[in-house]
């Protein structure tokens, strides 16, 4: 392809807008399409409103050629539809504008025939759960040596630092069963033991602090010691009878029960040793070993050897004697055992 432009005009091009010259292009007569590309339009003829229904952006306002009031608001998001109610009255139309959850469990939990239903199940397994516990934790048995009143506690210390005047030794019977502690004042009970150990942890927590060798660590080691001491004690009697083929109507309670109150001596003689020193606290300790020992010895031998019984022989008794003074002699041990190292 040849191209000639020896024809053509040379020098510069021909200028169509100069804005230096502050001239415009005559508008047509004819109105020109606003989309038409590279075409420039008087200001003054730009029309307000199309005929399309939308507003054309102002140049002398906007630098960019669009107008934010022309952008299409943003729709509201729809409210989601609420589930109908599941109630309807029959005089009224059903609304779907609120949710009413139903009624019918309550109804029904409300019905006196599933009330009585649902309490003769709950006492079903309250009786499934005791027979179950029964086998292992005698709740019935501990109950009994817990049933005391002030007057029974009173009475039962001042029988245990005074014996020697009391006669009557036996425990009264009712329909076969022991009385209870609160009514009579021979029997066993755990009371005083409970409440006597826990008081030889708080006495020997302030002695080892007025001798400033208090620690937690220390404190608990005293605790668990008296605890361990007083479960071999009591394996060791339990022992002793089976070895020495006894049989009596002591159970493991009781002998728990006359074990532990070799404690309320040992808090006597520690209150008394804050005073007195070691003086005071061998004055007591021997004094309620005695105590103790004429104490076990009358309580415990109408339990091991029962009065007017055919069945045990002579032979047999002295086998029962040795065994109450057994008893008898270990609670002065082991109540010097625990309390010494807590003297100075």
């Amino acid at each position: 392809m040849n191209y000639n432009n020896s024809g053509a005009r040379r020098g510069k091009p021909k200028r169509i807008l100069d804005p230096s010259a502050n001239l415009a292009p005559t508008a047509s007569s004819t109105p020109q399409s606003p989309y038409m590309y590279n075409q420039q339009m008087p200001m003054n003829n730009i029309p307000q409103q199309q005929e399309y229904g939308f507003n054309m952006p102002d140049p002398s306002t906007q630098a960019y050629g669009f107008n934010p009031s022309t952008i299409p608001q943003q729709m509201p998001m729809p409210m989601p539809m609420q589930q109908p109610s599941m109630q309807y009255n029959q005089n009224e139309p059903p609304r779907i504008d609120t949710f009413v959850p139903t009624q019918f469990p309550t109804q029904l939990l409300a019905e006196p025939i599933v009330t009585n239903m649902a309490l003769k199940y709950g006492d079903a397994l309250v009786d499934t759960g005791k027979q179950h516990l029964e086998k292992y934790v005698p709740v019935t048995a501990i109950k009994y040596y817990f049933a005391v009143d002030t007057d029974y506690v009173f009475l039962k210390l001042a029988l245990l630092f005074f014996p020697f005047t009391h006669t009557d030794w036996s425990v009264k019977y009712e329909q076969d069963v022991p009385l209870q502690p609160r009514y009579e004042k021979n029997a066993p009970d755990m009371y005083i033991p409970t409440m006597a150990f826990l008081t030889y942890v708080v006495m020997a927590g302030l002695l080892l602090g007025t001798q400033e060798r208090f620690s937690p660590e220390q404190l608990g080691i005293v605790a668990s010691s008296a605890l361990a001491w007083s479960v071999l004690e009591l394996v060791i009697h339990t022992v002793t009878l089976y070895t020495m083929n006894l049989d009596t109507s002591l159970r493991t309670l009781d002998l728990l029960a006359y074990c532990g109150y070799k404690y309320v001596g040992i808090n006597a003689a520690l209150l008394l040793s804050l005073l007195l020193g070691r003086l005071g606290y061998y004055i007591v300790i021997g004094y309620f070993s005695i105590s103790l020992a004429f104490f076990l010895i009358r309580s415990l031998k109408l339990r091991v050897i029962p009065e007017g019984h055919s069945t045990y022989t002579a032979i047999g008794n002295k086998r029962r004697l040795y065994f109450i003074l057994f008893v008898a002699a270990l609670q002065s041990v082991f109540m010097w055992w625990l309390s010494y190292h807590l003297v100075e």
